[in-house]
């Protein structure tokens, strides 16, 4: 009787917990604290909460140093670029996959599309090591470690500006037209940087 009891309790509890709960509150984010100074509140994009305006953003991070903010800014800044440039070549990357995979014909070969893809990436990697133009640092906070926390971040015109460099690039890049043949699998091609271009 105790076990029935309890079980039909805790059903509803529940059922009023998944109830009330608004897609706000569920998505809701525990306290944010500093990796250096647990105990210590931080602001919510030290956890990794991405402002809405920026179209990507990374933390970069730099233990306190006697050299001073000046260098801790420098090597806090140099992380988040770092980061931010993995982000981008991973999203432009995927993103090209999925426009190749919805672009091309169906009768290519999967062989040509995969060494298209491995192509792009190849190109995307290049652009990116050369330069990832226009982020910036968006905001900075010291810990009461001592610690700088910096976001580096680029708004959505930046990431666009960013994104058709990359197709510029890969638009000029012989290997990645080489791998399809015919008239119909290059305006398929075509069609999948353009519509990166156009996001």
């Amino acid at each position: 009787m105790k076990k029935t009891l309890l079980a039909v309790t805790s059903l509803s509890l529940l059922a009023a917990c998944s109830s009330t709960q608004t897609v706000e509150q569920a998505q809701q984010f525990a306290p944010c604290t500093f990796p250096d100074s647990p105990t210590s509140e931080a602001p919510a994009w030290v956890c990794d909460v991405i402002p809405t305006d920026l179209a990507a953003g990374a933390l970069g991070y730099a233990k306190k140093s006697a050299a001073g903010i000046g260098v801790m800014r420098k090597v806090a800044v140099n992380d988040a670029r770092v980061q931010l440039a993995a982000q981008f070549q991973t999203d432009v990357s995927n993103m090209f996959k999925q426009a190749v995979e919805s672009s091309v014909n169906t009768s290519t070969e999967q062989g040509a599309i995969e060494n298209v893809v491995e192509t792009f990436e190849s190109v995307t990697k290049n652009v990116v090591s050369r330069s990832l133009t226009d982020s910036k640092l968006i905001v900075s906070q010291v810990s009461p470690a001592g610690g700088l926390y910096v976001l580096v971040g680029m708004d959505k015109q930046a990431y666009q500006a960013n994104i058709n460099e990359v197709v510029d690039a890969a638009s000029q890049e012989q290997k990645l037209w080489h791998q399809f043949n015919g008239e119909k699998a290059t305006e398929d091609l075509t069609n999948a940087l353009n519509s990166l271009k156009a996001m």
